[in-house]
């Protein structure tokens, strides 16, 4: 199969033949035959497509029922889990199962998206984009080419567009999505056994996980009648079996050069750890209080101790690996054959990195990082702020977020209804509005406006938690501009702030760098052809791989764990945390069947993203879901290498025998194996 984009910078690392996430309109077909057997037709392609989709929750998921039943993963359907669950009823803890359609219960918030279409429009961007331009009035007109094409994709065929990006600005495909609105909760196990063994054993293997729950997508108040779903294989997957999985990795770095990747580990990844951990810090502080708190922060300390493990990875990775330094020395090589038109490029890049570093953190506090990780109320003050003051303008010159096409997706956010907490939302805007004093230069202007600001009477006088009082903001601009409500008053103090640093990283970092890639990339499609797979931007890709172990410390793990190893683990770990199974798991041993399989690894190409990604055989049967990737796939965001990284699974038929014999829940069973109406 073709060679990684990481052949870029012809690094001397061994490649590996079915590495890859492939777009669904650059599936490499003919290699696929001639390596595995295997014939992939349009029929088969528009099928899988169409079977797949993307969680508005984060994740991947899929149809595996004629019936519009929907498999991922708990922890992707955990938010809605959340938001469904009340001190009375935790639905985390103690998991749900609706034994008719009637019981089955609505997401607010919540949606998918089923790919439809996918139009290269490279031409249309970049042949009307002057090479006269500076980089800073490319990176505008191609603001108002992209957002001309989205809203008449959107007007012409009312699905929901989408421009991605492909090699950093090298390609450009619409993507176009039927958007389904009325997702409904059908069957969820308890978080103890959808993540057991816990913070402990996440990302690695072996593992005993039931990571996964159903939902169900409806149309028009009835549930989803489709031809695109994925059949179950009862039997799961075979050793040597040629397995494809169907997903959305978010974001791959494999295309960065080697002085980009030193600015994220020096910069950007020690700020976001900074983050992470003080997140932790204040929700662990807060969980201890009592047990409802323990339960309102329970999500998002998940949440978060899952990202600090992937970031502290990079961290690590890219400090104590030679990766940089071999792209360092590949760089060196390749530039070599290049004239100095073509070194050029290299050079204008770094100079962007290096200027970058004075103001990155600004822009990271302020504009990444502010706003979602504040807390929601805060989220939706700036949210309701910018749109106010987005919708004024022209379309094509609103932020991305804030055009036309995305207005649908806004609207569900800020008026969909969600629990809010207040006394955990002042605790983490406390911590936030610090967090910007910290990183602020002492002499910002700002400084002097936080110095007066009180996090718990910002939260306990504002109204944003009443929905109808959202709405009226929403779609009352007048009512908004004389609100006098005090996070949409630190908003719109924080917001211009916020706006002029973003157009400062835009125009000097991140247009600049977005045009530099994409002239690296052409020197690679002069030099290797346009054969290579671009890195994922958090659409539909397909990779290959197959079932397979691995050593580990000099001893071989088989790919495959089972039934019987839960309660092994479980009686091992008697009385530790995360290692507790839940009551209706015990004294179940003699009923299930210890031989299942329960979790397995494979060599498949995988990011986060991925979760909730169906794996499928080439009959289209679903034979396990993806939930994770062991320790050795922590740096796959930025070269791939299957010699001990691995996916991570769980098995179509242990998920069967724990629907069957756990949670009695026959009529799910009998729509993914019989596909009966029910």
């Amino acid at each position: 199969m073709k060679s990684s984009i990481i052949s870029f910078f012809l690094l001397a690392s061994s490649l590996f033949a079915d590495e890859g996430m492939w777009p669904l309109n650059m599936v490499p077909k003919a290699e696929i035959r001639e390596m595995h057997g295997i014939e992939i037709t349009e029929n088969w392609l528009d099928h899988v497509q169409k079977a797949c989709l993307r969680m508005s929750t984060g994740g991947s998921g899929s149809f595996v029922s004629a019936q519009g039943l929907v498999l991922t993963n708990h922890h992707v359907g955990a938010e809605a889990i959340y938001n469904l669950s009340t001190q009375e009823k935790d639905l985390l803890k103690e998991g749900f199962y609706a034994k008719t359609r009637e019981e089955e219960r609505a997401c607010p918030n919540m949606y998918v998206d089923q790919l439809i279409a996918i139009q290269d429009v490279t031409d249309q961007i970049t042949l009307k984009l002057s090479p006269l331009l500076t980089p800073v009035e490319r990176e505008k007109e191609r603001k108002i080419l992209i957002a001309q094409i989205l809203a008449q994709a959107k007007e012409e065929t009312g699905l929901q567009p989408e421009m991605v990006t492909l090699y950093r600005g090298a390609r450009y495909h619409l993507y176009l999505y039927k958007r389904y609105n009325d997702v409904r909760l059908v069957m969820c196990p308890e978080q103890s056994i959808a993540s057991f063994g816990g913070d402990i054993e996440n990302f690695e293997f072996p593992r005993h996980a039931l990571d996964m729950c159903f939902f169900r997508v409806y149309h028009e108040g009835k549930p989803l009648q489709t031809d695109h779903y994925f059949k179950w294989s009862i039997a799961g997957p075979q050793e040597e079996e040629t397995l494809f999985v169907l997903g959305h990795p978010g974001r791959t770095e494999r295309i960065l050069t080697a002085s980009h990747l030193a600015f994220l580990r020096d910069y950007e990844i020690p700020l976001i750890l900074n983050m992470i951990v003080e997140k932790i810090e204040i929700l662990e502080a807060f969980s201890a209080q009592n047990e409802e708190r323990a339960r309102m922060a329970s999500h998002l300390i998940h949440r978060y101790q899952n990202a600090y493990k992937v970031y502290n990875a990079f961290n690590e990775g890219l400090k104590h690996s030679s990766l940089i330094q071999r792209k360092s020395q590949a760089e060196e090589l390749l530039l070599k054959t290049l004239s100095s038109d073509e070194t050029a490029i290299w050079s204008f890049l770094g100079m962007t990195l290096e200027e970058a570093k004075a103001f990155y953190p600004e822009y990271f506090v302020l504009e990444r990082m502010g706003g979602a990780h504040f807390c929601k109320l805060f989220t939706w003050a700036r949210l309701l702020v910018r749109a106010a003051d987005e919708q004024r303008k022209p379309n094509e010159e609103r932020l991305r977020e804030y055009q036309e096409s995305e207005l649908p997706a806004l609207e569900m956010d800020l008026l969909g209804a969600q629990p809010i907490y207040p006394e955990m939302e002042v605790v983490l805007l406390d911590a936030s509005l610090e967090s910007l004093k910290a990183l602020l230069e002492d002499e910002h202007p700002l400084q002097e406006f936080l110095m007066t600001q009180d996090a718990e009477t910002l939260i306990n006088e504002s109204q944003l938690s009443d929905l109808d009082y959202r709405r009226k903001l929403l779609e009352d601009p007048a009512a908004l501009a004389m609100s006098q409500d005090p996070l949409i008053l630190l908003a719109r103090a924080i917001d211009p702030y916020a706006r002029k640093i973003r157009e400062q990283y835009e125009e000097e970092f991140f247009g600049p760098q977005k045009e530099s890639y994409a002239q690296m990339t052409h020197i690679l499609f002069k030099q290797k052809g346009e054969s290579l797979y671009p890195d994922a931007t958090f659409t539909l890709r397909l990779s290959l791989g197959k079932m397979e172990g691995y050593e580990e410390g000099g001893e071989w793990l088989s790919p495959l764990t089972d039934i019987a190893g839960v309660y092994a683990k479980a009686t091992s770990h008697a009385g530790e945390p995360f290692y507790s199974l839940p009551s209706s798991w015990r004294g179940k041993e003699e009923i299930l069947k210890g031989s299942t399989p329960f979790n397995f690894v494979s060599t498949h190409d995988i990011i986060g993203g991925n979760s909730g990604s169906p794996m499928i055989n080439a009959k289209g049967e679903v034979v396990g879901l993806i939930f994770d990737g062991n320790r050795h796939s922590f740096l796959w965001d930025f070269e791939f290498d299957q010699t001990l990284g691995r996916a991570i699974s769980v098995h179509s038929a242990g998920i069967l025998e724990s629907l069957q014999k756990v949670y009695d829940a026959q009529r799910l069973v009998e729509e993914l194996i019989l596909m009966d109406p029910l």
